[in-house]
């Protein structure tokens, strides 16, 4: 519990701003009610895969510090810092341990950027599972842990959610499909808690970990995407609530 409270304190006194803004249609919560997991504002790592994420390969996704497999290195374009990946026939998982609670911590806010789609890729099958982007939630042991995982296509089309062909406790939601909005940084934001209710039957564990895949091991075809403003934030107040008791009340909104 310690470690979590000065995770949240730093992360909290080092979230001023956003190398760039949100939507404006996206809720804007107080400073109390954001925790910002990552910015990758390493500018000493540049080129390098970050100090503190792990990448793990493999079906019982085991750690590797080997060169092929991290892809993954932070840049830098106009003074921001973000994680950048590119492979062509990888498939490594890069994320870091964490110890967050979706029932405080509801709403999972990013921006990724594709440049180059998986050939064909499709997540429900098993001979084209490649995403360009994903970001993923895992939750319980390593031995048997559940994973919700929210992608931007190749091929599925924005709204299919479905279950890998490899792992059925890994739940997959898309976000982004196909090339429409291809070079071009997209913020998402979800509530990651009703998500993991809806497609698991259950009120999750804690979050163990987040990570982040690009992947091609399935189509071996080049794919590239960037990663940045990985938040947590706390779900925004029900307005209609707030509404009722104003009339209970008699108060004027």
């Amino acid at each position: 519990m310690r470690r979590f409270q000065k995770i949240i304190i730093g992360t909290l006194i080092g979230s001023t701003a956003y190398a760039a803004d949100p939507p404006a249609h996206f809720y804007t919560p107080s400073r109390d009610s954001v925790l910002v997991l990552e910015k990758f504002e390493y500018p000493g790592q540049l080129g390098r895969f970050p100090g503190n994420w792990e990448a793990r390969v493999g079906w019982r996704q085991k750690k590797t510090r080997k060169k092929k497999d991290l892809y993954y290195t932070i840049q830098e374009e106009n003074g921001d810092h973000f994680l950048s990946a590119e492979t062509v026939g990888g498939a490594t998982n890069a994320g870091r341990p964490e110890e967050i609670n979706l029932r405080i911590w509801k709403m999972l806010r990013w921006r990724w950027r594709v440049h180059s789609l998986p050939a064909h890729g499709n997540e429900s099958r098993k001979k084209t599972n490649d995403s360009a982007a994903a970001v993923r939630l895992v939750f319980g042991s390593r031995l048997r842990p559940k994973t919700l995982k929210y992608v931007w296509s190749a091929t599925l089309p924005a709204g299919t959610q479905t279950e890998s062909p490899h792992h059925e406790s890994t739940k997959v939601i898309v976000l982004q499909s196909g090339r429409r909005n291809t070079g071009k940084w997209m913020w998402e934001e979800v509530n990651a808690y009703e998500d993991y209710k809806r497609v698991f039957g259950s009120d999750p564990r804690l979050v163990q970990a987040v990570a982040v895949l690009t992947d091609s091991d399935n189509t071996n075809s080049l794919v590239k995407a960037d990663y940045d403003d990985i938040t947590f934030l706390m779900e925004p107040p029900d307005s209609s609530k707030a509404d009722a008791l104003h009339e209970v009340r008699g108060e004027e909104k």
